[in-house]
């Protein structure tokens, strides 16, 4: 029996050590191949319907959708107890139309709870309630000044006006008979708490008129009558008048800076009929 010489056992032994180490080198690569593997699999969308686009501008493509268009014609303008009816010097309530569901809303009132002009319309008095409680957290205290007005509360109304300031003053400010919002139910004239600037064009500097001015339309209101737009409505500035139309139309409107004419495609003031339209008693 031949004996190994010292070198071939050597030789032997680094030849096995090189196995070994060329063994864990493969198992090394293998361990990380699987690891990126794993990684881009759980990178995949989740979706088995996602597919994955070769087009390199496709991530910039502009998305060909389009938000819906907001529906004019959900309520009508014509009908007096609609939400959206639209009442001004062109276009007259019936004298027999009272709104139903009128109600006292539970904030600070000018005159006491049996006066009908405390009353307002049951969706603008829980919409009413909601923003007096809203602005009384931010210290704004406002209070109801006047809300529904009969047609024959509002004859009285224009009348003293007309005989204190003239027929074409009084217009300028005051509805007729008939063509007063008013008459709705669904507007309100709002005031300080402490009656600062009582229904005068200095409430639109108070610190309640300019929350009025900034968040009525948050809770479904529009301040009417703007400024500047008495070419369009008719009437003077009047930052304490505010009107009920839904929030989804008062951000709209407020957004767009129009008015309710504007707004829905009707007359204007300087473009009235000669004859005013009569809307509707439903």
């Amino acid at each position: 029996m031949v004996k190994n010489k010292p070198t071939d056992v050597k030789m032997h032994k680094r030849t096995i050590s090189t196995m070994k180490i060329s063994k864990k080198r493969m198992l090394f690569s293998l361990s990380i191949a699987l690891i990126i593997i794993l990684v881009a699999f759980l990178a995949l969308p989740k979706n088995k319907n996602a597919v994955l686009s070769t087009d390199s501008n496709s991530a910039h493509a502009p998305s060909t959708k389009t938000a819906p268009s907001f529906n004019k014609s959900l309520y009508s303008t014509d009908e007096a107890s609609s939400p959206w009816v639209v009442v001004n010097k062109g276009r007259v309530l019936p004298s027999s139309y009272v709104p139903h569901g009128l109600m006292v809303p539970n904030l600070p009132l000018r005159l006491g709870p049996t006066s009908d002009e405390m009353h307002i319309r049951s969706d603008a008095a829980a919409a009413l309630v909601n923003m007096a409680q809203a602005a009384k957290l931010q210290g704004i205290n406002l209070m109801l000044a006047s809300g529904y007005r009969s047609y024959s509360n509002q004859t009285a109304t224009y009348a003293g006006f007309v005989n204190t300031d003239g027929k074409e003053k009084a217009d300028r400010y005051s509805a007729r008979p008939g063509h007063s919002e008013h008459q709705t139910g669904l507007a309100a004239d709002i005031e300080p708490a402490n009656r600062k600037c009582e229904l005068q064009q200095c409430f639109e500097t108070t610190p309640e008129g300019q929350w009025l001015a900034a968040n009525s339309y948050k809770y479904g209101f529009i301040i009417r009558y703007q400024k500047n737009t008495e070419s369009l409505t008719g009437y003077e500035f009047e930052p304490w008048h505010v009107r009920f139309v839904g929030t989804e139309l008062a951000q709209e409107i407020v957004s767009q800076h129009k008015t309710m004419e504007q707004f829905f495609g009707l007359p204007n003031y300087a473009t009235y009929p000669n004859k005013s339209y009569e809307i509707k008693n439903i």
